[in-house]
């Protein structure tokens, strides 16, 4: 609360406790508060088609991308539904598919691959960090020319774009 309003008197105990109240009523009758929205049964004969990218250098965001992966193959598994996931990585986000780096994420990537996650390097920027595919992980594939017209192509393949 604002001090110079309680110090000056116009807003008390009382005035407050009133305004909580009021917010309250307001919202336990608001339908959106308690709502469950149920997503998955848009998917029942179709396929979840998710593209997400990575394109920073931190291993939190790398985390946060692998496990909305993951997610997407337990819970559409888990529910017979069918999908599709592309991890398209470029700029220093590419780290993430190279031997040499991070190797703790090693196990999940190669999980997501056998699960038929596609994991995707932008060959544009393998040229920039003078990067050559025996530098990745062997289960990684190369997009030419690079990621953003991945991206776009998938896109407009129905895709949705994820961006972690």
């Amino acid at each position: 609360m604002n001090k110079y309003l309680l110090k000056n008197g116009l807003l008390n105990f009382k005035t407050a406790f009133i305004v909580m109240a009021l917010v309250l009523i307001y919202f336990s009758g608001n339908a959106y508060a308690y709502k469950k929205i149920q997503a998955l049964p848009y998917f029942k004969n179709k396929t979840m088609k998710v593209v997400i990218q990575i394109t920073q250098n931190s291993p939190a965001r790398w985390k946060l991308a692998l496990g909305n992966a993951a997610k997407v193959v337990q819970i559409m598994s888990a529910h017979g539904i069918n999908y599709k996931v592309d991890i398209i990585a470029y700029g220093p986000g590419l780290k993430v598919f190279m031997k040499k780096y991070d190797k703790k994420f090693y196990p999940l990537l190669q999980s997501l691959s056998a699960y038929g996650i596609n994991l995707v390097a932008c060959h544009m920027t393998m040229l920039a960090m003078h990067i050559r595919e025996k530098q990745l992980f062997p289960f990684v594939n190369v997009v030419y020319p690079g990621a953003v017209a991945y991206i776009i192509k998938k896109e407009m393949q129905g895709y949705a774009y994820i961006k972690p």
